[in-house]
């Protein structure tokens, strides 16, 4: 996923091995995808496959029957009717063998994909601003960016897109559905959506738009006389830690009572900003563990920071709310920290790391699972909020953050 105390971001790139937690099953439609390191392709990628196999695979690997992969690759590219190319027959093969892990985490970027996370990590993209996962198979939006095309659009999370410009995506995937829905800045997609509560579907036509997005705002506000500070935090990104940094030093010089952070629809992001946003609240301790394959246990703790930890907290969440921002609400649950308001959050607790491919390309891999201070693992449970608002979502006013400054 796009979430790790866990890579060195000041020793190597974000993007060379990083650990991600981004609420992602397939693909972000945002966000997007990266990867690092692979064995089947690169300079050997013009040869025949069968070449490239028998070249790159050896040791352990070797073990596999790949005397069956290589009939079956000589029979469809000698007798297919149609026209497919041997690059095409190449990714397709991998596709196949990273799906076989039957992890929905775990997936394969063709270059294109991998080049457009890493464009959109940078917090600068051409699309509507809309994560989406594949949920049973189904195209489903995780949550829409806040103030992307998308959201004004009306896109809800947990919305299914069940056409995209009058082609059903059960007919195409997830893969030509993401491919459908993106495109360049100014152009307009239409997408059928099929809403829980809603009797028929509902028709919502996208402006896509070039989005620039920093992954966190902040600002000052009163209630009951007292100052707050509130921080909404997007995703936890490559800016994440320094604007929070810069919103507690604003928090501080104004002497705010509490503080309201709003991790609703936040997605997620790397492992590592969201121990760092954690730090600013909890002083000393575990913010979070994981557990890889070999069963070796890692703890992340706090960095040290703790410059909040001494006003009231509230954190907002919502189903939308997963992975990178479950870890911080988790940390706050578990150590007793402050108050969750809002809705369950979504249920993301395992930690991929991204391979890049030598031809651009790249995997997805799900290598551990993430635990709380107090060992809950919340993967497809999520974590319950301390007070449940609904809020009502058709209205401008926003009641979850009205009951939540009125609790100082």
């Amino acid at each position: 996923m796009i979430v790790e105390n866990i890579f060195e971001k000041k020793k190597r790139s974000k993007l060379s091995r990083a650990r991600i937690l981004f609420l992602v099953i397939g693909y972000l439609i945002i966000f997007g995808l990266i990867f690092s390191s692979g064995f089947i392709l690169g300079k050997n990628s013009a040869l025949p496959l069968s070449n490239i196999i028998s070249q790159s695979i050896g040791g352990d690997e070797a073990s596999a029957d790949f005397s069956v992969f290589r009939e079956a690759w000589k029979k469809l590219h000698d007798q297919y009717i149609g026209s497919i190319s041997d690059q095409d027959l190449v990714y397709g093969a991998i596709r196949g063998m990273v799906e076989a892990a039957g992890d929905p985490y775990t997936a394969f970027f063709s270059p294109n994909e991998n080049q457009r996370f890493k464009d959109d990590i940078s917090g600068e993209f051409d699309g509507i601003g809309v994560e989406i996962t594949a949920s049973d198979g189904v195209p489903t939006v995780v949550s829409p960016i806040s103030d992307s095309p998308a959201e004004k659009a009306g896109i809800k999370a947990k919305d299914i897109i069940a056409e995209v410009d009058g082609t059903k995506t059960s007919e195409i995937g997830l893969d030509e559905t993401i491919n459908r829905i993106r495109g360049e800045a100014g152009t307009t997609v239409t997408l059928k959506i099929i809403r829980e509560g809603s009797a028929d579907p509902l028709e919502i036509k996208v402006v896509r738009a070039k989005i620039s997005v920093a992954s966190v705002s902040y600002d000052v506000k009163t209630s009951n006389g007292k100052k707050i500070g509130y921080l909404k935090i997007r995703q936890f990104g490559d800016d994440t830690e320094k604007l929070v940094s810069e919103a507690a030093d604003k928090f501080n010089d104004e002497k705010a009572a509490g503080i309201i952070v709003d991790l609703r629809n936040n997605p997620g992001g790397y492992l590592e900003t969201s121990v760092e946003v954690a730090s600013h609240f909890i002083d000393g301790g575990v913010i979070v563990s994981e557990i890889e394959k070999s069963g070796e246990k890692r703890e992340f703790k706090t960095s040290g920071t703790a410059n909040l930890k001494d006003q009231k907290l509230i954190l907002l969440v919502n189903e939308g709310s997963a992975s990178a921002s479950e870890i911080v609400a988790g940390a706050v649950k578990d150590r007793d920290r402050g108050t969750l308001i809002g809705k369950k959050t979504y249920g993301k607790g395992s930690v991929q790391i991204l391979e890049n491919l030598s031809d651009g390309s790249g995997i997805k891999i799900t290598i551990a699972k993430w635990y709380t201070p107090n060992g809950s693992q919340i993967d497809g449970v999520g974590i319950e909020p301390d007070m449940t608002v609904e809020g009502n979502e058709a209205t401008d006013a926003d009641e979850v953050l009205d009951f939540a400054m009125g609790q100082f």
